[in-house]
């Protein structure tokens, strides 16, 4: 029945009359009579067929039925006809279903006004009803099965299109910003490396600071663009052609924290070679959390900053980045953008994050999933 219940208690039905009928049999008014034991079986084996919805279970029913015209005293024989029938129209089509209903009908009708024969035929009005109801009940049912998947199919075909007009909106709306960044950032990014090169081409010789300045100048300009250009890569991919990220490893933080010594911020660092223990996803993401914070240090700070790494605890490594905090009144504090950032690509990491002044300054710190702890070489020299 493959958790059918209408075909379950089909089948119940019939097999409590089967087995009120085989206790009438056994110990009742009837106990003994060859002839109830021939209807017991032949509802057996009609159970049996009607399981499978096989047109032999039909014939069973019509026996059984113009059986009880002839003879109602066995017990539930109206309850196993009809229990029979039901359990066919409830599987096969509405035809199938309407002819099995009249063969089962015009059996207890032929059975009840038989010139040949003399029987009661009391009871024929009431097994051509129930004919008629059982295939009602088993059409309607099948009715409600049909409108029940026509609907379920069409709320599918609705939440769908839905959800492929949400994605052509986001498709539609990257495209826009991707169009917009390379038509403004990338723009002004390749003005300052013209105005870079200009200004080192017009340099005196002995101005090396100044010129050392400006490499860097050219050297962040670039960098930027690279990202710029995988940016706008992602943006007008969909995203099952976007590639996955190359892996950050020893060389890519040294290079970042380099960057920022560049500029005048010394950079402390403890427990780096534990960032390598990370998950991938991960450990670029902590990457980002070094950029931006160290950012805000060199920004708002007074030079320094520490950086932090522990050891994997929990499934998780915790990075923090601390530096005292110089309140400028003159200076704008930023958007706060950065930190909400951070916030949500932790968080999309299922880690954790916090950002505020403490004691010793500015601390932000985020635990982030880690894989299974490892031995590996240091990150920093």
């Amino acid at each position: 029945m493959r958790s059918d219940p209408w075909a379950a208690g089909g089948t119940l039905t019939v097999a409590g009359a089967l087995a009120v009928g085989t206790v009438s049999a056994a110990v009742g008014e009837h106990a003994g009579s060859t002839t109830l034991w021939v209807i017991l079986a032949m509802g057996a084996a009609g159970l049996a067929l009607a399981v499978r919805a096989s047109v032999s279970a039909v014939v069973v029913s019509a026996l059984l039925a113009a059986l009880e015209v002839r003879d109602p005293a066995p017990w539930a024989t109206w309850a196993v006809a009809g229990g029979l029938l039901f359990l066919f129209a409830l599987r096969r089509p509405r035809f199938d279903a309407i002819a099995a209903g009249a063969a089962v009908a015009g059996a207890a009708m032929v059975a009840a006004y038989n010139p040949w024969q003399d029987g009661d035929n009391v009871g024929v009005f009431g097994l051509v009803t129930l004919a008629a109801a059982m295939v009602g009940v088993g059409q309607w049912v099948q009715a409600q099965r049909r409108y029940v998947t026509a609907e379920t199919g069409r709320r599918r075909q609705e939440a769908e299109r839905r959800r492929e007009e949400v994605a052509r909106h986001v498709a539609e709306e990257r495209l826009r910003i991707a169009r917009e960044l390379h038509d403004s950032v990338a723009h002004h990014l390749a003005v300052v490396s013209v105005h870079t090169n200009v200004a080192k081409a017009n340099l005196d010789p002995s101005q090396q600071v100044s010129r050392r300045a400006l490499d860097e100048v050219q050297a962040a300009t670039r960098s930027v663009m690279e990202e710029l250009g995988v940016v706008l890569g992602v943006l007008r991919s969909s995203e099952s052609e976007i590639a996955p990220a190359a892996p950050v490893d020893a060389a890519m933080v040294d290079e970042l924290l380099e960057s920022f010594e560049g500029i005048g911020l010394k950079v402390g660092t403890e427990g780096l070679d534990h960032l390598l223990a990370l998950a991938p996803v991960a450990r670029t993401a902590a990457r980002r959390l070094l950029q931006e914070s160290l950012t805000n240090a060199q920004r708002y700070g007074d030079g320094g900053a520490t950086v932090t790494v522990g050891p994997p605890a929990g499934g998780y490594v915790t990075l923090s980045v601390r530096n005292p905090w110089v309140p400028r009144e003159t200076e704008s504090a930023g958007s706060g953008l950065g930190l909400v950032g951070m916030e949500e690509r932790v968080h999309a990491l299922g880690g954790t994050f916090y950002a505020g002044p403490d004691a010793a300054g500015f601390l932000v710190t985020a635990q982030l999933p880690a894989a299974a702890p490892r031995r590996t070489r240091e990150m920093s020299g």
